[in-house]
């Protein structure tokens, strides 16, 4: 089940709703909402991978308690040996999950065209939905204790609250126990939060209704179309669509969970900002998916040394974390080369070109990594290698272009307006389309109106029947 369906906005949402406020404002009966709904939720969508959901929340809790205590024995402020092979056991145990649920085809049919003389017949399993996301949870959680940031004793409640809580549960943000938990606990009423929950929800489905569905429509025409009939016109009207499509279907996600999280008094923090007004890729990191990009970042970077040590580390230590963050996203080459892409051009960026950027005026560098942005997600959205190296050649092919060549793609007038309007929201924000933060509650009536009468459109949209897929979904 997706946030913009019509069973969860006529019906999970209203029962978590009814039942959040019904529960007399007593935190603890408030987290058994929580709870419950959550695995309603998810139940909904996966039906037997709800034991898998149950399993490693249990085991993830007792492996946290373990560490708790482990880390309770320190002397002189010095990590135990076995606090430490614990924690790298239980990691260890959450990373073979995910590789056995996700990677194991991908891994064994590889091995099959190497050696066919060892007659594997591997088949794809199905993928639990968001094991990714819970995956990554569990393993900051794991290390937030062995580290200390969490300092409390860890409440089984409070961790079944956190672990299963729908807004984040499928498709991120990816959300650490140590910023949460303290909301988790100390819930109140609070009407602004939950306006500005409403208004952020329909923010976010209007985003991706409206605007990232419809450019879904014009992305798959383009990377389905034959190469032979595909103009070079085509071609990049389908890349920029794509381009669209995935920021405004992965950000008004985003906007619709920090806006569920914020109507059970939980505050999330952003995890998209302007990221195609960035100057550079690293710039653009910093603004992209920043939950992830913050948690590769903690847990991989640093721990490799990150830029503390010399030059040539520095560089691996980059391109290790973005080959990992392309696996992450699925058990595809094009995902690896995705993330090698960006790993590189962060390199060159550090070996000397962000200097270069910098010198530049700012319209030169936005359109530098645009430019790379657009090229670097024909990979990911293309399902191959080989597709994709036609793609993106074609996008080139302007030698081979003849005076009779135009575009193929039926696109409608309304389409062309929603394009260009998806353009001028991506490069020129207002604050009409943002909702300030959890934090600050800067959402007004007037936005909320706004959203409220665009909400009608999507939801008539929905009740249609029109096609309405979530990319990261698939992760």
């Amino acid at each position: 089940m997706v946030f913009s369906s019509l069973p969860f906005i006529f019906c999970i949402l209203p029962l978590f709703i009814f039942f959040d406020f019904v529960s007399f404002n007593r935190v603890n009966w408030r987290n058994i909402v929580l709870i419950v709904i959550s695995l309603m939720f998810y139940t909904w969508g996966e039906q037997d991978y709800v034991i898998l959901l149950i399993a490693l929340a249990v085991l993830n809790y007792l492996f946290g308690a373990v560490i708790y205590r482990l880390n309770r024995r320190i002397a002189d402020n010095q990590k135990s040996r076995a606090s430490l092979i614990a924690t790298i056991s239980f990691i260890t145990f959450n990373l073979l999950c995910l590789c056995y649920c996700k990677y194991l085809y991908f891994i064994l049919y590889n091995i099959s065209l190497l050696f066919p003389q060892l007659n594997l017949s591997p088949y794809p399993n199905h993928l639990p939905l968001g094991i990714s996301f819970f995956t990554f949870h569990a393993i900051s959680y794991l290390v937030d204790m062995y580290r200390g940031t969490i300092i409390n004793k860890p409440k089984a409640q409070t961790f079944f609250t956190y672990f299963f809580m729908f807004p984040h549960l499928v498709a991120g943000p990816i959300v650490r126990y140590a910023d949460l938990y303290n909301d988790i606990e100390n819930r109140q009423r609070d009407r602004e939060l939950f306006c500005y929950g409403v208004g952020r929800f329909l923010l976010g489905l209007n985003k991706k209704i409206l605007i990232a569905n419809t450019m879904a429509g014009v992305a798959d025409i383009a990377f389905f179309m034959s190469p032979d009939v595909r103009t070079v016109s085509d071609a990049w009207i389908g890349a920029i669509a794509y381009t669209l499509q995935i920021y405004f279907d992965f950000s008004g996600y985003s906007d619709m969970a920090i806006g569920l999280a914020a109507m059970a008094g939980i505050k999330m923090k952003e995890n998209f900002n302007a990221p195609y007004l960035s100057g550079s890729i690293k710039e653009f990191w910093r603004r992209w998916h920043i939950s992830l990009s913050t948690w590769f970042r903690d847990y991989v970077y640093i721990p490799l040394g990150g830029s503390r040590c010399s030059k040539f580390k520095t560089y691996r230590n980059l391109l290790i974390v973005f080959v990992l963050c392309g696996f992450w996203h699925g058990a595809q080459w094009t995902f690896l080369a995705w993330g090698l892409v960006h790993g590189t051009l962060l390199v060159i960026e550090r070996l000397g070109f962000d200097k270069i950027l910098e010198r530049l005026p700012h319209i030169c560098s936005r359109c530098y990594c645009l430019l790379v942005l657009i090229v670097a997600w024909v990979l990911f959205r293309a399902t191959s290698l080989t597709e994709a190296g036609t793609y993106i050649e074609q996008l080139f092919s302007f030698t081979n272009i003849k005076t009779d060549d135009y575009i193929n793609i039926p696109v409608k007038t309304l389409t062309v307006v929603i394009m260009f309007v998806g353009i001028f929201i991506s490069l020129h924000p207002l604050k009409i389309f943002s909702g300030g933060t959890p934090f600050d509650r800067k959402f007004t009536n007037v936005n909320l109106i706004v959203q409220s009468l665009l909400s009608i459109i999507s939801i008539f949209i929905l009740y249609i029947g029109a096609r309405n897929p979530f990319i990261y979904f698939n992760f």
